[in-house]
Order: C-alpha cells, then structure tokens, then sequence
C-alpha cells in the first residue's frame, strides 16, 4: 500500500496516464501541494488533441496496449505521446507505428475539399524527437516512441500512396500556412463542442487498462445529441479484477480533481450472466448542459471458449497483454466510497482527494 500523500498522486497519476512509477513521482514531488496533476490544456490544445484521439480511436494495426498507447503526460501547454514499438505479430508485415500514424494525423485533402488526418498539422522533427504542431498556435503532441529517420521515410511512403487515390497532402505542399481546404477548420467557431471529452479521454487513457488484460480496444463517433457528440469505446478485455470493474472505470473516469465532469446516465450490466451469454456490460455518461457529450463504454469481458481461442490464435501477444494489465490499489476503491463517485450502486459521501 502507498503510505504517504507523494506516493498515492503518484499512484493515481500511474493508473490515469500510464506513466511508468518513478516519472509519475517525479511529476508528484515537483508539483505544486493540490494542484492539478492532469490539467485542462487550452482551447487550441484542447481540439488538437480531441482531433488526435479521434485519428487513434480505430487502429489499422495490431497493437498491444490500447489504441498503441503506451502513456501518455499530460501538461498545461501540451501533450506527450508515448507510442509502443511495432507488435511481434502484426496482421500485415508491411504495416508499422509510422506508416499508420503518417496516414490518420497528417492532413490531406480529397477532390471534394474534405480533410483526412488532422486540420492546420505540421510534424517536425525537434532534439530527435517527433513533434506535431498546429499552424498559427502553441498546440502540439510529442510523439515519442518513433524513430525520426523510419517517420520521415513513412510521411513519404504514404504521401506518394495517397497521392494514388486523389489525396492532396496539405502538410508537404503548404508547410508554413494553411491549404484553402484546411481553412474552415481554423475558423473560429470550428471547436467541436464535445473536445473536452475527447481531449480528457486521451489525457487518461490509462485507466483503459484498469479493466483487466487488454486485448482490443476501438472507438468511433456516435450520432449527435444535445448539440454535443456521443463518443463510443469498446475496450474488450480477458477476465477484469472483479465482475464490476467496468463500474470502476466509470468512477475513476468521474472522480473529482482526476477525472472529467461526467454523471451517468444509463447501465446495462451481464456480468451475472454465465459464459455463452453477453460478455458486454454498457455504461453511458454525460457531460453538464455548459459541456454537451457523452460517452458510451462498451465493457465487452471474454471468457470461456472466447477467451481460449484468443490465447490459441495469439499466444505470444496475449502473454505481452497479461502483463500490462494493471491492478488497482484497495486503497483506490475505498478512495472511490468516500468521494461518493457518480456510478450506479456506489456509496456516496463526502470526497477527500488524497494530497
């Protein structure tokens, strides 16, 4: 158990970002007593990262964390990425973290004036490291993880392959100013109003893992409702520590001063039900009126005959998942009961964040 104030925010930041125990302590010991470990970036970075999340919400490859993220560090005037090395046993030999990444963040028109990959987004390379940054703004992403000679022999691969199919690759031909295409994005007014939640999903895509074994998670864009977006996750994983764990998730996700200002809004729970039945359990949450968004998780648990089929089709990377799982701390469920967490079928009471 962690004793100290220190080594419980650095525990907590473990489970939300990812970060390996020694950076999130560090992180700890150099901030401020009760200040915000996980801030909320400002309006340009905010939708930078929201565009980000949403290029990395359906992976094309074969990863072994969620969405190919091993942590992430998040801070006031940006956002780190730390990108897994390419998986053992990718369904496509050709494929890779680059060649991917290079074809969903990086902006390309099609005939019809319509973006695919990110708005305004120009990667350099910057003290050997990959860096995406948005025209006209401060916002940027570290993409850490990649090499910067394999990235740049990837932006030219795919460059010349979309090219093929009618792209126009905005960030090669105007790389100091904004493609006539790119522009209605930067207007303003052009924020997508439920970035918040998309920009807070990826700033805490660790708690992903708190789960169980991770062994897919995709993600996607729902219809509209209330002016805002529903965005939809099904983290898919092999057994979870306890049969409500999907529930904790959700706490963690809304816990004060850690997570995102989200109260719940619907539950369909079948972790009672035995193997053959639904492996899904399904929360649904929303933002404020001032906050319009919602967010769908789609806990899918396999087990039984599922689950040994996955170990026999991948056994190599099912041993790698088992070891990213991440056990949470008893001490972070009683946390969970004081703070009186907006999920179905908790206690509630008053809320003491560890400082």
């Amino acid at each position: 158990m962690k004793s100290t104030a220190v080594e419980r925010r650095a525990e907590l930041l473990r489970l939300y970002t990812g970060l390996p125990w020694q950076s999130a302590r560090r992180r700890v010991e150099v901030a401020a007593p009760g200040s915000l470990l996980i801030p909320q970036p400002d309006a340009d970075q905010l939708l930078l990262e929201a565009r980000v999340m949403a290029a990395l919400a359906w992976r094309q490859i074969t990863t072994l964390y969620p969405w190919g993220i091993e942590y992430v560090d998040p801070r006031p005037d940006g956002l780190l990425i730390r990108f897994e090395a390419d998986a053992a046993e990718q369904r496509d030999p050709d494929e890779s973290q680059a060649l991917d990444l290079a074809e969903v963040l990086l902006p390309r028109a099609d005939e019809y004036s319509e973006i695919k990959g990110v708005p305004g987004a120009r990667t350099h390379v910057e003290d050997g490291q990959v860096v995406l940054r948005v025209l006209d703004t401060s916002a940027s992403v570290i993409l850490l993880g990649l090499d910067p000679e394999e990235w740049l022999r990837a932006v030219s691969a795919k460059d010349q392959q979309m090219s093929t199919y009618g792209m126009t690759p905005c960030h090669r031909n105007l790389p100091t100013r904004l493609h006539a295409a790119e522009r209605p994005y930067r207007r303003p007014g052009a924020t997508a109003a439920s970035a918040w939640l998309t920009s807070g999903l990826l700033r805490r895509v660790g708690l992903i893992r708190t789960l169980g074994v991770p062994l897919y998670v995709t993600g996607w864009l729902g219809h509209h409702v209330n002016g805002g977006e529903r965005w939809i996750i099904d983290p898919e994983f092999a057994e979870g520590y306890g049969a409500t764990s999907h529930r904790r998730l959700s706490a963690l996700l809304a816990a004060p001063g850690w997570g995102l200002p989200l109260s719940p809004l619907n539950e369909r729970c079948n972790c009672h039900l035995p193997p053959g039945y639904s492996d899904q359990c399904t929360i649904v949450t929303g933002g404020p009126a001032e906050r319009p968004g919602v967010l769908e998780v789609r806990a899918i648990h396999r087990r039984g005959d599922k689950l040994r089929r996955i170990q026999e089709d991948r056994p190599a990377a099912y041993a790698a998942q088992q070891q990213l799982a991440r056990s949470v701390p008893t001490w972070v469920d009683r946390w969970l009961e004081r703070g009186g967490s907006p999920v179905p079928n908790t206690q509630a009471g008053a809320f003491t964040c560890p400082r």
